[in-house]
């Protein structure tokens, strides 16, 4: 009696071992990120986050809510005076270290050294060219009582070319 009792209990802790749900923890969390990005030694970009998680296996970063100040020129250092930069705030966002493109969503917010400011629920930002784009309806005011609606945008950061798909757009007579 004394062997079963052992056997079953021997046989209850070697079960099969539960299945594992959900994708795997990331390898690296970071909290209360500061950011900067460069290409070659000149500084392109400045950003801060809440958090940020990096999965190894994917080199995807998903960060928390944050800032990227695209700057509109390279700078040769992070001290001193900086060049003017387009801001974008959002809520959360999803890069990937080899593609160098992020995803953003919950609201995203963006303000340009010239006074407009944009806001859409998602944009995607390649890095490598410091292009915004997205298809989700995007609403832009400016100086002026300048204000347009559209139902897409090509943004290009460092040019300050901004296209707008299906606008509709009002410029104050001031």
């Amino acid at each position: 009696m004394r062997f079963a009792l052992a056997a079953l209990a021997l046989f209850a802790a070697c079960g099969a071992p539960p299945n594992d749900e959900g994708p795997p923890p990331p390898e690296v969390t970071l909290h209360e990120v500061r950011l900067r990005s460069y290409r070659g030694s000149m500084l392109t970009a400045i950003g801060r986050s809440e958090s940020m998680a990096y999965y190894r296996a994917s080199a995807d970063v998903l960060s928390g809510r944050g800032t990227l100040d695209v700057l509109s020129r390279e700078a040769p250092t992070a001290t001193g005076r900086l060049p003017p930069a387009t801001r974008i705030e959002t809520q959360a966002a999803r890069g990937n270290l080899l593609s160098r493109g992020i995803d953003v969503w919950g609201g995203v917010k963006l303000r340009t050294p010239t006074g407009l400011e944009g806001r859409t629920d998602t944009a995607h930002l390649d890095t490598l060219t410091m292009h915004a784009s997205g298809t989700s309806p995007v609403e832009v005011q400016g100086p002026n009582g300048y204000w347009l609606r559209a139902q897409g945008f090509d943004l290009h950061l460092r040019e300050d070319l901004y296209e707008f798909d299906r606008m509709q757009s009002r410029v104050s007579a001031l």
